[in-house]
C-alpha cells in the first residue's frame, strides 16, 4: 500500500509514473483489465490515458464508437467523485447482455465486465475514471478491489489536483518564456550572488558562442576581460544596493561596456534590480536583476519607430529614448545629444510619461516587446 500511495504522488509529478503505479496494481490482481483514463466530450483523452490488458484493438473500438454508448460511461455524471462502484449498480447482466456494447464490443474482443471503478475527477465535458474489469465472477476478489479503491481515492484525488496545477503552471511557464524569447535583446535573470537564473534565446545565443561573455562554473557572467568581469560584479552589488530597488522610476540605468574579443563596438550591458522575475512576467521567480546586453553590431531594429508613433514622441525624445533602449546611460546619452543630463532627466520623464513607463526598465521592455510586424 505504501508503494502505490506513494506512486499516485510521484506520477502526479511525472505522467510516465502512472504506467508504473497501474502496474503495480495488476500484480495485486494478475489478469484484471485495468484503465486510468481522462475523457473529454469526445472519448478517451491523450493527456492521461493508462490501460493493462486492455488490447489495442479493442481501445481503438472503443475510442472510435462504443464510448458513445457505454453504460458506465453514461452513469459518471451521476457518480459521486471518490466513491468506488460495481458494476453491477450501475446496470445489471441481464440488462447489459441486450446491449450493443455488450454484443458487438466487450464480448467480441472478451472484455470481461465483472468490474469497480470509481470517478476520480468531473468538470463539464471532462472526467477522469480508475476502472477494473475481470472475466470472471469473483466477489470475493472484487470486495478486495472495493476496498483497495476505497484506500486510494483520497490520494488519487490529491494527486490529479496536484498535476492539474502543474500542467496549468507548466502552461503559463512556457507562455512566459515565449513572450521572453521574443525580446530582442540578449536577457538574463540572475540571482543576488550573480548567478543565472534564466536567459532568453538571444542570451543562450550569445553564451553559446562564447567569445565574448561566458558562463563560470558557478553560473556567473564573465568577460574574456578579467578586469570587465570585475566591473561587472561590482556593478551587480551596486545595483542591489539602489534604495528603493525595482520601484524607483528616478534611477539611471546601470551600464556596464563590455569590449568584443575580435575587435567592433563593445557590448553594453544594462542592469536593473527587481524583486522577482514573476514582476515582469518572466518565466520563474528567484531572479533578484534583469541584465540586458545589446550588441550595436548586431541588435535587431528597435521598436523606437512605432513607439514614437504611438506615443507621439518629439524629435528630440525620440532621440533620447533611441539611446536609452539601445543600452546607453544616460548621462553618456546626455553627452552624446549634446544636452545637459538635467535636460536629459526631465526628457526622459516626459517620454515616460507619454508611453505610461514609469521606469526606465519598462521602457525597454516595451522596445523589447514590440513584435517585428509593427516596426517600420
Amino acid at each position: 500500500m505504501a508503494e502505490l500511495v506513494g506512486g499516485v504522488y510521484e506520477a502526479a509529478f511525472n505522467p510516465r509514473l502512472w504506467r508504473q503505479f497501474v502496474e503495480r496494481i495488476e500484480t495485486i490482481y494478475p489478469d484484471l483489465r485495468i484503465t486510468l483514463f481522462s475523457h473529454d466530450g469526445n472519448g478517451p483523452a491523450a493527456d492521461l490515458n493508462v490501460m493493462v490488458n486492455f488490447p489495442e484493438a479493442a481501445y481503438r473500438d472503443y475510442a472510435a464508437h462504443y464510448v458513445s454508448n457505454s453504460p458506465y460511461v453514461n452513469f459518471v455524471p451521476r457518480n459521486q467523485i471518490g466513491l468506488p462502484t460495481r458494476s453491477e449498480t450501475i446496470i445489471d447482466d441481464r440488462e447489459l447482455f441486450r446491449t450493443e456494447h455488450y454484443n458487438d464490443y466487450l464480448r467480441r474482443h472478451r472484455l470481461g465486465h465483472y468490474g469497480v471503478g470509481m470517478v476520480l475527477e468531473r468538470e463539464p465535458q471532462v472526467w477522469t475514471a480508475l476502472s477494473f474489469a475481470d472475466q470472471r465472477d469473483d466477489e470475493a476478489r472484487r470486495d478486495h478491489q472495493m476496498a483497495l479503491l476505497d484506500l486510494l481515492a483520497p490520494h488519487l484525488r490529491r494527486a490529479l489536483k496536484l498535476r492539474r496545477t502543474l500542467i496549468e503552471a507548466r502552461s503559463a511557464a512556457m507562455a512566459s518564456q515565449a513572450m521572453f524569447d521574443g525580446w530582442t535583446q540578449a536577457t538574463f535573470v540572475l540571482d543576488r550572488d550573480g548567478r543565472v537564473v534564466t536567459m532568453n534565446r538571444r542570451a543562450e545565443a550569445l553564451v553559446a558562442h562564447g567569445d565574448d561573455i561566458s558562463l563560470n562554473r558557478l553560473g556567473r557572467l564573465r568577460s574574456f576581460d578579467d578586469r570587465c568581469s570585475r566591473v561587472l560584479d561590482a556593478a551587480i552589488v551596486a545595483c542591489h544596493a539602489i534604495p528603493g530597488g525595482f520601484a524607483r522610476g528616478d534611477t539611471d540605468l546601470s551600464g556596464v561596456m563590455l569590449p568584443r574579443r575580435h575587435g567592433g563596438s563593445p557590448l553594453h550591458a544594462m542592469l536593473w534590480p527587481i524583486a522577482s522575475a514573476a514582476e515582469l512576467g518572466l518565466p520563474m521567480a528567484a531572479g533578484q536583476i534583469l541584465l540586458v546586453v545589446s550588441n550595436p553590431d548586431d541588435t535587431p531594429p528597435t521598436a523606437i519607430a512605432w513607439i514614437t508613433r504611438r506615443f507621439g514622441l518629439s524629435p528630440a525624445e525620440e532621440r533620447l529614448a533611441d539611446a536609452v533602449i539601445g543600452g546607453v546611460p544616460l548621462a553618456e546619452a546626455a553627452e552624446r545629444l549634446g544636452i545637459q543630463l538635467s535636460t536629459a532627466r526631465t526628457r526622459l520623464k516626459s517620454i515616460q510619461a507619454k508611453t505610461g513607463c514609469h521606469r526606465q526598465l519598462d521602457l525597454v521592455r516595451l522596445a523589447m516587446s514590440v513584435p517585428p510586424l509593427w516596426l517600420g
